[in-house]
């Protein structure tokens, strides 16, 4: 079986009506995608269908931990993730993705790819700075080792003698 397969949803046979889906999100689905940096995950995506007359709308909650590597300390840690995301799919006479949030396909169409805009929603809630949760007591739980060796190598001030005199104006 395609594992791509899964993430396609036959609207065509659908009621107008709300329909509920669920996709198990693991390792296996990350690796469908080029270049992710995603690799591991434990994740669960609850799809709500609105099928109306001329349009769909997707509604996504997404919840679990994803396995990223730290900014800081180059370790790999489980990140907790959340969030819900809408898309909104109307019928056209050609292919067009005019926001982010809506779609248009042909009225030919019969069934949707969901993987991209699951990937793609996975990555928007990862943060721009990724580093290990602080604990308790808010210490750092990134790797000491590598924490020490980064505090030792910025001890280590290299002046450039050009901008000495500068600074004295100051």
């Amino acid at each position: 079986m395609n594992y791509q397969k899964q993430y396609k949803i036959p609207f065509s046979g659908l009621s107008e009506n709300i329909h509920h889906f669920e996709f198990k999100i693991d390792d296996k689905f990350f690796e469908n995608f080029e270049f992710s940096e995603i690799k591991k995950s434990n994740i669960n995506v609850y799809l709500t269908l609105e099928k109306q007359e001329r349009m769909l709308i997707f509604e996504f909650l997404i919840e679990g931990t994803v396995n990223i590597m730290c900014d800081r300390c180059l370790e790999f840690f489980d990140y907790p993730i959340n969030g819900k995301e809408k898309l909104i799919v109307k019928f056209g006479n050609e292919n067009y993705e005019g926001t982010d949030d809506i779609l248009i396909i042909p009225e030919t169409e019969n069934e949707i790819d969901i993987s991209k805009y699951i990937y793609e929603f996975i990555c928007l809630l990862l943060p721009i700075k990724r580093i290990h949760p602080e604990d308790e007591n808010g210490n750092s739980q990134c790797n000491k080792e590598m924490i020490k060796k980064i505090k030792e190598f910025s001890k280590k001030k290299i002046s450039d003698g050009r901008w000495d005199e500068l600074k004295k104006i100051i």
